[in-house]
């Protein structure tokens, strides 16, 4: 497979781009130029041509319109990411996980690494992050205005994956040295990408898991480490009766831990530990709650546990009797 893309400075969107492709296609190499001949000696072109077929992709012709439901124009990263996506998930799967995730999995983290990701570079680099929060954000006076505003000039400020790819371009860099530069980004992205498709399998794989276990109720029981606020949060309506999740620790400990409130309010508490329980550990706890076994109780309420499952059921049982709704 031969890439091809502009050369000169290079941004988010197409060193991603080279990232997805490089990682589907083993045997590769990258094209940097702007001379249309050059450019044709590939088997994809990706943000420069001005054309859009089977072989060129580039979304600053005045032709592409493409764009998602919530109004985000594709860029290149995207767009590669919507026409590879499945089958460089497909490919991760293979190469690196110990499960054979289902279909439905595998587009839900299609979907996950398209909003998460994708998005906020395509965003960034079509210039539409501004007018975009502009249109969510709906300010009707001048007060709301000035908080987008600022809001506007702090992610602007975010040192997210376009920052980092844009200070990857050194100063008077050119030729044979920006190349190198551009291939160093792109096995920087690669490494990253990787890592977010592995966790957004692991993720969505573990929050059919969750739904499954859930039976309804006021807690939500566990007996592995299972993505539980992910499905919390993007299951609102099925989870509205639940108050807290039990489940074990990295230390093989079990913790209780309240549910948060929504997306906008994740450290807002369902139902916080009794007041009279924070900040305490061991046998401090033990003596307060009239349990054995306890570990310690978060200063903030929102989440403690015990040395094991009975224990910690029993503490998680005397929760929902004696927690405080925040």
């Amino acid at each position: 497979m031969i890439i091809a893309t502009h050369d000169g400075t290079f941004h988010a969107d197409e060193t991603t781009a080279c990232a997805i492709l490089t990682y589907l296609f083993e045997n590769h190499s990258i094209i940097r130029s702007r001379d249309e001949e050059e450019l044709e000696k590939a088997d994809i072109i990706i943000d420069v041509s001005q054309k859009n077929d089977d072989k060129h992709f580039d979304h600053h012709s005045k032709e592409f319109t493409l764009c998602r439901e919530n109004g985000v124009k594709y860029a290149t990263a995207g767009l590669m990411w919507k026409k590879f996506g499945i089958d460089y998930l497909k490919l991760v799967s293979k190469n690196e996980l110990n499960f054979t995730p289902s279909k439905q999995v595998i587009e839900k983290a299609f979907l996950r690494i398209d909003t998460d990701f994708m998005t906020m570079i395509d965003l960034n680099d079509n210039g539409q992050l501004t007018s975009y929060v502009q249109s969510v954000a709906n300010a009707t006076n001048d007060k709301e205005q000035h908080i987008v505003d600022s809001l506007n000039e702090l992610y602007q400020a975010s040192p997210d994956i376009p920052y980092i790819v844009a200070m990857m371009n050194l100063p008077n860099q050119t030729g044979a040295d920006q190349d190198k530069a551009f291939n160093n980004t792109v096995k920087m992205l690669r490494g990253i990408l990787l890592n977010v498709a592995i966790n957004a399998l692991h993720t969505e794989s573990g929050i059919a898991k969750v739904l499954e276990l859930y039976q309804g109720g006021e807690m939500l029981i566990m007996h592995e480490r299972l993505p539980w606020t992910s499905a919390v949060l993007n299951n609102l309506e099925i989870f509205k009766d639940c108050k807290i999740a039990v489940y074990p620790d990295r230390n093989m400990r079990w913790r209780v831990q309240s549910l948060p409130v929504s997306k906008a309010a994740r450290f807002k508490n369902r139902l916080s530990a009794p007041v009279s329980w924070r900040g305490l550990n061991d046998k401090e706890l033990d003596k307060v709650t009239g349990l054995n076994n306890t570990t310690f109780i978060h200063k903030s309420g929102f989440t403690g546990g015990a040395y094991n499952f009975e224990d910690n059921l029993e503490l998680a049982k005397l929760w929902l009797k004696e927690g405080v709704s925040d």
